[in-house]
């Protein structure tokens, strides 16, 4: 466990006993010293103090003013229970939340001035000199003079408040709250709205090295080539590059060499079908039980990123769609998700485009944000007007009536009303980012919403995708989760982000552009491997990403089905649209197995592709795996390797085909050990001496598919 994570074990006990009042003085002592020596730890008090002061005040009013129900059992019926301890309970919590009132007040006030000035910025004024004391983790601030700072603070060693058992306020100590002076870092100055692809390549690396430099870490090396074209290959068109194009690659001595390779890749058929799939799967799913029209979807995204059509373009059309499932595939992603009163709907839409989790607001307001509950019947409302109509229709042959699906918007100009948490209902009209759209049956709500999201006065639109396109990447994006950006969600770059997102925006929502410049940098060609320098830069141990190495993620469902046809076959990859749909057919239905769909409110789905025993027996013995291991086709990889006169040429094929390298000489001294005792072995059960040696590399290539190497994206 790493010593965040302790940490946080310790202070989540402390806020426990403190809403249960047993508190002790040293354990007081204690979460105070915690609380204000690292912002992060101070965010979750605040956090942990709001969410029980709203649970204990729902429980204040309703314990006081709860609503008559109609019952068919009358009060005489129901029997009488004395709580004695009901007083004494209610007590109890009221003084738990003077305590943590009381101890709230005070790190807000300590908050107020560690987050760095809103106006002018200004230092604590103090007569006493700073104590000498460790500072805190650096947070970054970005003042009125556009000078970026990295504060430090020092922490009082002694407690600066006392309470009494009953948790109020007892004395305040003389011990100052002292901020260092922070120190100055260089101003970031904005890039201008025509820079060159070079320069924003150039941002990027500069932030990122800010980033490192402020957390004290040093980045892991260079990826090697073979790391760096097997990871390109799978996050840009979805698949590992077969042995042909790796060694290509590998043997180029063009200086510019990864420039080349990541427009070619851009202009690979395989990059259309990679991201039309990636899209399909976020806006419907992968499951295939929806009855919608899921080809129809992705022939719209295929047109739409083979035409590199603008982001913001894209999203109007989903988001405006009209007519039925089958003539307009942008119909779909509403189809899916209209159900429960366009909750579905109202929700996916802003997490997915904006970046933004509305869903929690649907019956209450936020309580770690100001997003309040009217602001999501808002958004609702946008949607009230679409309806799914279902028209019978003669299939080709004139056999038999068929059901089809369409999204039509009726004359409808009226009102939507949401249920508050005290039983009263509410009005609400449709208004997005402030702005409300004027009144009548004749406005589509639906057309001035994707306006609104698209039209360039708000940028969430840019930096949502941009958060999103970061995060496939590096597997982090600049908040976590990606898709609830905000205030109380600050980014890790936020000048980084901010200025991509602009950028991204100037060029016209430009998808190519966009990924050029992620996969271009400086951070996606590091190496994957830990340093002794940068094992703090760990974020599955809850730290935060600065982006010092590659971080390691699983491939997808789709990826590894893609892959496992790469190393049976590279012959058989298929480069048009429609010879690929069928394989992707074979594919859908492939992964339903790994597919959960749960009829909740938000339509979500469960995908039990994580390291499950029906993933690891579907890689030892699935058919995708026999198919590959089969020496007897000549066709496949394996054949191709057993044909090659020398252990080592056939050892460095199969390596290159499942990992995109070669062996290390330890590893292949090794292999060829196990080879030769395999082939002795075999023979000595009366097995022939070529099927003994085909069987041995069968060994080798199944192990090399089996590895974490093969299934990982490093």
């Amino acid at each position: 466990m790493s010593k965040q994570e302790v940490q946080l074990a310790e202070l989540s006990l402390l806020m426990e006993a403190l809403c249960e009042e047993r508190l002790t003085a040293e354990e007081q002592r204690r979460l105070e010293e915690i609380v204000l020596s690292n912002p992060d730890a101070m965010q979750y008090y605040l956090n942990y103090a709001h969410l029980h002061g709203t649970l204990y005040w729902d429980q204040a009013l309703g314990s006081d003013a709860e609503m008559a129900v109609a019952s068919p059992v009358t009060d005489a019926e129901l029997p009488v229970l004395k709580q004695p301890h009901d007083q004494v309970r209610r007590r109890s919590l009221s003084r738990a939340g003077l305590a943590a009132t009381a101890v709230l007040g005070l790190v807000v006030v300590v908050w107020y001035v560690f987050r760095g000035p809103s106006t002018e910025p200004q230092l604590a004024d103090n007569q006493q000199a700073p104590s000498e004391l460790t500072p805190g983790p650096a947070k970054t601030l970005v003042t009125e003079d556009g000078i970026r700072r990295s504060p430090q603070f020092d922490s009082s060693q002694h407690p600066m408040l006392r309470l009494r058992q009953d948790g109020t306020v007892t004395q305040l100590t003389d011990q100052p709250l002292v901020a260092a002076k922070p120190k100055a870092l260089p101003p970031v100055e904005k890039l201008p709205a025509d820079a060159s692809d070079e320069a924003i390549v150039t941002f990027i690396n500069h932030r990122i090295q800010d980033g490192w430099q402020a957390a004290n870490i040093t980045p892991s090396p260079a990826a090697t080539d073979a790391e760096w074209v097997r990871r390109v290959y799978l996050d840009v068109i979805g698949r590992i590059p077969t042995p042909e194009e790796a060694e290509n690659f590998l043997k180029s001595k063009q200086p510019d060499k990864h420039q080349q390779l990541v427009q070619k890749l851009l202009e690979n058929p395989s990059y259309v079908t990679n991201w039309s799939t990636i899209w399909t799967r976020l806006l419907i799913g992968r499951s295939t039980s929806r009855g919608i029209n899921r080809r129809a979807l992705q022939d719209f995204l295929v047109q739409s990123f083979d035409d590199n059509r603008p982001w913001n373009d894209i999203v109007f059309d989903l988001v405006a769609a009209e007519g039925d499932a089958d003539t307009n595939g942008a119909t779909n992603f509403l189809l899916a998700h209209l159900n429960n009163q366009a909750v579905p709907a109202t929700a996916i839409t802003t997490r997915l485009f904006l970046g933004t989790q509305i869903q929690c607001t649907q019956c209450h307001n936020h309580p770690f944000n100001d997003a309040t509950q009217s602001q999501f019947w808002e958004i609702n409302s946008f949607f009230k007007q679409t309806k799914i109509v279902r028209k019978k229709r003669t299939d080709k042959k004139g056999e038999k009536d068929q059901t089809q699906l369409a999204l039509v918007s009726l004359r409808d100009g009226g009102t939507t009303f949401y249920e508050t948490r005290q039983g009263l209902m509410q009005p609400a009209y449709p208004k997005f980012a402030g702005v409300k759209i004027p009144e009548g049956p004749n406005v589509n709500r639906r057309q001035e919403l994707a306006k609104l999201m698209t039209s360039g006065k708000t940028d969430q639109l840019a930096r949502a995708m941009v958060n999103r396109m970061w995060a496939h990447f590096f597997a982090y994006g600049f908040t976590r989760p990606i898709d609830d950006m905000g205030y109380h969600n600050s980014p890790t770059h936020p000048e980084l982000l901010d200025e991509l997102a602009r950028q991204f925006a100037d060029s016209n929502y430009n998808i190519k552009q966009l990924i050029q410049w992620i996969c271009l940098s400086d951070a996606y060609r590091l190496s994957s491997q830990f340093t002794a320098d940068n094992a703090s830069d760990d974020p599955d141990d809850g730290s935060t990403p600065n982006f010092s190495r590659m971080y390691v993620k699983q491939m997808t469902v789709e990826q590894l089905y893609d892959s496992l046809l790469v190393t049976t076959n590279p012959a058989e990859i298929v480069t048009d649209y429609q010879s690929a749909w069928k394989k992707m057919q074979k594919r859908d239905q492939w992964l339903q197995q790994f597919v959960y769909t749960h009829q909740n409110e938000e339509n979500d789905e469960t995908t039990t592709f994580d390291g499950t025993i029906t993933q690891a027996l579907l890689m030892m013995n699935g058919p995708l795996v026999q198919n590959s291991l089969d020496y007897n086709r000549k066709d496949t990889i394996l054949a191709s390797a057993i044909k090659e006169r020398s252990p080592d040429a056939r050892i460095k094929k199969l390596s290159l085909a499942a990992l995109t390298r070669y062996p290390t000489s330890r590893e292949l001294t090794e292999l060829k050990r196990l080879v030769k005792e395999r082939t002795r072995y075999l023979t000595s059960r009366n097995v022939p001496p070529q099927i003994a040696v085909q069987q041995s590399y069968q060994d080798v290539y199944w192990a090399y598919l089996n590895s974490n190497e093969f299934i990982l994206i490093h």
